[in-house]
């Protein structure tokens, strides 16, 4: 009889203790949910007391049934409890390489303490799935730069329950931006092709022009433009031996020479590779015709002018000249022509 009973004890501890083992393991269990194998939260801003927009990103390993996705922020970071200033997107805004857009994300469907709470839809196991909160009214970095601010991440079921947690982390600094300076120097260059233009023996019987051109070349970034100017030595061309000048023609104004009535001109063209400006020839020396131009004389006068910046203007000054038949005959007939030019800075 004592057998029997001790018997039963023994099978009544057993019970017992298996009953027991499996409420600890049902605890256990319940204690440790699974955990994502990749999680990722970005705060676009990382500076301290800055309202800033974000980035989530969790990549799931449990197969379940997901209903939302709570972001816990970091202690001492303001969350707004407004479930309306929780809007997102799924922009991939350079997310992680595979990130998917996470699907069912929609604005917060709670939001209390540290604790936001977003609807979501069944994720798949093995996708990086994320989303972006998007209003900067939402939550600021903390007031103290520190490291290893600590928030979590974790999918739930409709019941709720848990599906999956982790933690991610995250710093405060106090700026986050590299402020660039930079200075440029104001430029202008100007240089003439050559300094010597040979027209050679006159004729009344043609108009002599500039075999080649003579030019003057800018680059500049002047953002108000640049100016041109030329005068002459002697109003014309001179021969001291035979005490005569071709004298320019009507300075000041445009004509057109013609042979075998003496005149002298200077005709201008322009052309630019690049800039922002616009370059205009003065009207008294537009040229680009053979004998079309104006004269010069001792006065400094505008040959073109520009309303911006250049990359290869070039100004092209053709000079042309006839004579009469009582022209004084002289090998030494010469005009000396001085051309400049400036930015408007």
């Amino acid at each position: 009889m004592q057998n029997i009973r001790l018997q039963k004890t023994i099978n009544l501890a057993i019970a017992l203790g298996l009953v027991g083992t499996m409420a600890l393991f049902i605890i256990m269990s319940s204690s440790q949910a699974s955990a994502f194998s990749r999680t990722f939260v970005r705060f676009d801003r990382m500076k301290l007391s800055t309202a800033t927009t974000g980035t989530v990103c969790a990549n799931p390993g449990t197969v379940a049934v997901e209903n939302d996705v709570q972001v816990t922020f970091p202690t001492g970071y303001t969350v707004s409890t407004t479930v309306g200033n929780w809007t997102v997107d799924t922009t991939n805004t350079a997310w992680p390489t595979g990130g998917t857009a996470w699907p069912g994300i929609g604005t917060a469907t709670a939001a209390a303490g540290q604790v936001v709470t977003f609807p979501s839809t069944d994720l798949t196991v093995g996708t990086l799935y994320c989303f972006n909160w998007n209003n900067t009214a939402s939550v600021s970095v903390k007031s103290s730069a520190t490291a290893s601010n600590s928030g979590s991440i974790t999918t739930r079921t409709s019941v709720p329950a848990t599906i999956e947690t982790s933690n991610y982390s995250t710093a405060s600094i106090t700026d986050d931006q590299i402020v660039v300076t930079a200075s440029v120097s104001q430029t202008f260059s100007f240089a003439l092709s050559a300094n010597t233009d040979a027209l050679g023996t006159l004729s009344t019987g043609a108009i002599t022009s500039s075999a080649t051109p003579r030019t003057t070349t800018i680059d500049t970034n002047a953002k108000n433009g640049w100016l041109v100017w030329a005068k002459d030595s002697s109003t014309g061309l001179n021969s001291a031996s035979a005490a005569a000048t071709v004298a320019s023609t009507t300075p000041g104004t445009n004509s057109t020479i013609v042979a075998g009535t003496e005149g002298y001109n200077t005709g201008v063209t322009q052309s630019q590779a690049s800039g922002s400006g616009t370059i205009t020839v003065a009207v008294p020396f537009v040229g680009g015709v053979s004998g079309k131009g104006g004269g010069l004389d001792t006065t400094l006068r505008t040959l073109a002018t520009s309303t911006g910046t250049a990359n290869t203007a070039v100004v092209t000054l053709t000079n042309n000249a006839t004579i009469g038949s009582t022209t004084a005959a002289a090998t030494d007939y010469t005009d000396t022509i001085t051309v400049i030019g400036a930015g408007l800075f």
